[in-house]
């Protein structure tokens, strides 16, 4: 099969997407033929052999690569001057954040034809919009923390109505997300109104939208767990317990402590299998499906949760979290490497797209 890799993107987390498409190209190397699209930080396709290799992004390294594009109503990838320079018999998404996890790039994909990894267009963009994502949760009785949510217009045009609302429905202290981005981005926690409306700033300078939440005393746990599956065929991994030095799991404590990264690809300090009770991995479990379910996942997606030693809160999913959750899958009732994951994937895919060719588009009237 031959498969593009789409990695990179313009998007906070671009250089968390370019380990991932590495890690992603090497596996399927032994099995498929491997065509690497890399999205530059502007937006712009890039394809070329060199971007196969493991130093293709080390600091002076100057790969050669080609500007490409993919076509509505074709499973091509061309150069920028219309000419084929490969036949895309399915994607693998190794694209996190804006353009790339939110539907977008799924969008451009549905129009051409080709099979992709994942959740589809309105799964992604749920999944990137907390606020979307939240209501959904609450629509299918999960458990979630107190949040109150606002556009930047909202806070910009009513500040005073929008920070009543935080003062009445919430309390210090409080956490401050961008609504759409990933990795910890933006994120802040409040402990007055001085940082509370820094915070927001904060926020706002991510994204156009941002969700107070309710933070957690200190000593509360985090626990993640992935699904993978399709429909009501979802299958859970092992949950594992990340560790973090700040009063939430930040950028630096996943991605930049030194001696942070952990067995099979997580980057992280952790335990795992987590050291929880049964009684608490069974509903982590059980909340995982539910949330893959309700947001219409596909693929494989990671359930995040927190736990204060009494309720268990289901704080988000990432519809292509980082390494592709591959790591989860290492112990547990499913047990897969990575190739043999990234295989699942894309069986799923061809599968969602066979069932979405067999569905009528076009009205002929008689």
């Amino acid at each position: 099969m031959k498969v593009a890799v789409f990695f990179g993107g313009k998007s906070c987390e671009h250089h968390i997407s370019r380990i991932t498409g590495a890690q992603a190209m090497r596996a399927l190397g032994a099995r498929h033929g491997v065509i690497p699209v890399y999205i530059d930080p502007n937006g712009a396709f890039w394809t070329g052999k060199d971007l196969l290799k493991p130093d293709a992004f080390q600091e002076g390294a100057k790969p050669r690569k080609t500007r490409a594009a993919i076509h509505p109503a074709s499973d091509k990838l061309y150069s920028e001057k219309g000419k084929v320079l490969a036949k895309i018999d399915a994607a693998v998404l190794a694209t996190h954040g804006f353009g790339g996890e939110d539907g977008c790039l799924q969008g451009l994909l549905t129009l051409a034809g080709i099979p992709f990894t994942g959740s589809g267009v309105a799964a992604s963009a749920i999944g990137m919009d907390k606020i979307l994502m939240k209501k959904l949760f609450e629509r299918a009785a999960l458990p979630i923390l107190p949040y109150v949510a606002f556009t930047a217009a909202d806070y910009r045009g009513e500040t005073f109505s929008v920070v009543e609302k935080i003062k009445t429905n919430l309390r210090f202290p409080m956490i401050v997300k961008p609504a759409k981005c990933g990795s910890s981005i933006g994120i802040s926690v409040a402990h007055n109104f001085e940082e509370l409306f820094e915070a927001i700033a904060a926020a706002l300078l991510w994204d156009n939208a941002a969700v107070v939440e309710n933070a957690l005393a200190p000593g509360f746990t985090e626990l993640n767990c992935a699904g993978l599956g399709y429909g009501h065929d979802v299958a859970v991994s092992e949950i594992e317990q990340p560790v973090s030095a700040e009063e939430f799991l930040t950028f630096r404590d996943k991605y930049a402590r030194k001696g942070g990264k952990g067995k099979g690809g997580a980057f992280y300090n952790r335990k795992f299998p987590a050291d929880i009770p049964q009684e608490l991995a069974e509903k982590v479990k059980n909340c995982t499906k539910r949330a893959f379910t309700a947001i219409g996942a596909a693929g494989v997606a990671r359930v995040d949760f927190l736990y204060d030693g009494e309720t268990l809160f289901v704080n988000e999913i990432n519809t292509i979290p980082g390494a592709l959750s591959y790591y989860l899958f290492s112990k547990g009732a499913v047990k897969l490497s990575f190739a043999d994951l990234l295989d699942r994937l894309l069986d799923i895919a061809v599968k969602a797209k066979k069932e979405a060719d067999a569905l009528t588009y076009v009205y002929e009237p008689v």
